[in-house]
């Protein structure tokens, strides 16, 4: 299913809705709608949409009406910026949510700096944004490379994997990505030896030259955070040569949602362990029964993607931070953002306030075939949770 086709009208309101007078609230919002990115950014969009509309049924937010200013940042930072300064600067948007690459996350930091406008940062992962990066104004809902990285050194461990390829892409995420499980390895997989490091670049479609590499270097598995289209096109070029038949890959990015699953069907190869947010199939909190089935309604499938929850939760984020703070001055909102909790579809998270970093969890398992099904699922599904 393309899920960039699934863009659908935000700000619906029920009938009879009444607001208190003020003007409209207004949330800036950019995920990639076109190219590569759309896979994932189109869904959390959709997610983003759809908290708009809930918010709206129940009065909006302070009892005023919430407008949602959609842009498309490209997958590109540059452009990632400049739609944002714009946003706050001619639109005068009260907060920024949004970025799916972590080279926008952390252009899309840069300016919320600059401006002193509050940014959540509901996708981009890099370790950078909550680090070197932070500041008062920046948040983070999704999780961050360090988490993963010590998910997928774990998984090394127990999957008793002596000799790994390393493949990530040549940017933010796959750089501090690999960074993360260098640094958990000699804690959960001490025994296991890096052979080979690959980093092909952010959009690469052809893969044809690294797979010969990766075959020949021996590794009995491949720690990787290809995502999306990446691990799609080295799918279907790998596949066929034999790749997956003896090579474990544990996986990032992700590859475990239902866009990747769904889109691949019976080409989806085996060996494969990989993570994702939230599963349409399996839920970690009862909330999610709830959630799951209006956001199948509103899509019109039962089989949903998990980036509309990660949209969601960023601007229930933003609206509890505004109720608390009992105003959008963006001083006011950052403060009240530190240390606040909040339930969601995937259960109740809370922001430190400290580092400014959510304590969202994963699902991770192997995706296997199921005989009722066209396309694979993750089981056994196990969600980690970071304390």
């Amino acid at each position: 299913m393309k899920y960039s086709a699934m863009l659908v009208a935000a700000g619906v309101l029920s009938a009879g809705t009444a607001f208190a007078q003020g003007a409209p609230i207004k949330i800036g919002v950019l995920y990639p709608l076109t190219g590569g990115g759309a896979v994932y950014g189109a869904p959390a969009l959709v997610g983003h949409q759809m908290a708009i509309e809930e918010l709206n049924a129940k009065g909006g937010i302070m009892g005023r009406k919430v407008e949602s200013l959609e842009r498309d940042d490209k997958l590109n930072p540059a452009t990632a910026s400049s739609t944002m300064k714009e946003l706050i600067t001619k639109d005068k948007v009260d907060i920024v949510l949004g970025g799916l690459a972590s080279s926008v996350g952390l252009a899309m930091t840069e300016v919320s700096k600059q401006e002193k406008v509050v940014y959540i940062s509901t996708i981009p992962k890099s370790i950078q944004i909550t680090t070197d990066k932070l500041h008062k104004y920046v948040f983070r809902t999704s999780a961050n490379t360090d988490q993963e990285g010590e998910a997928m050194a774990i998984l090394a461990g127990k999957n008793k994997l002596a000799k790994i390829c390393h493949l990530e892409l040549d940017y933010a995420y796959g750089n501090d990505l690999e960074a993360g499980i260098l640094k958990a390895m000699p804690k959960y997989a001490p025994d296991a030896k890096i052979v080979l490091t690959l980093k092909p670049k952010l959009g690469a479609t052809d893969f044809n030259p690294f797979i010969p590499q990766v075959m020949a270097a021996g590794c009995d598995g491949v720690l990787s955070g290809l995502w999306g289209p990446h691990f799609v096109s080295w799918v279907k070029q790998a596949a066929p040569l034999g790749f997956f038949n003896k090579i474990k890959w544990i996986s990032g990015g992700e590859v475990g949602s239902h866009e990747i699953a769904g889109e691949l069907k019976g080409e989806y190869p085996d060996n494969v362990i990989s993570n994702t947010y939230e599963l349409w199939y399996k839920g970690n909190d009862p909330s999610h029964k709830e959630f799951q089935e209006k956001l199948a309604k509103k899509l019109n499938t039962q089989e949903t993607p998990q980036w509309a929850a990660l949209g969601y939760i960023g601007v229930m984020y933003a609206a509890a931070a505004m109720e608390k703070a009992k105003s959008t001055d963006p001083d006011k909102v950052a403060e009240a953002l530190e240390g606040l909790s909040i339930g969601t579809p995937v259960g109740t998270l809370t922001i430190d306030a400290k580092t400014h970093q959510a304590n969202i969890g994963q699902f991770w398992g192997p995706m296997v075939k199921k005989p009722d099904r066209a396309y694979r699922m993750m089981e056994p599904a196990e969600y980690i949770q970071p304390k």
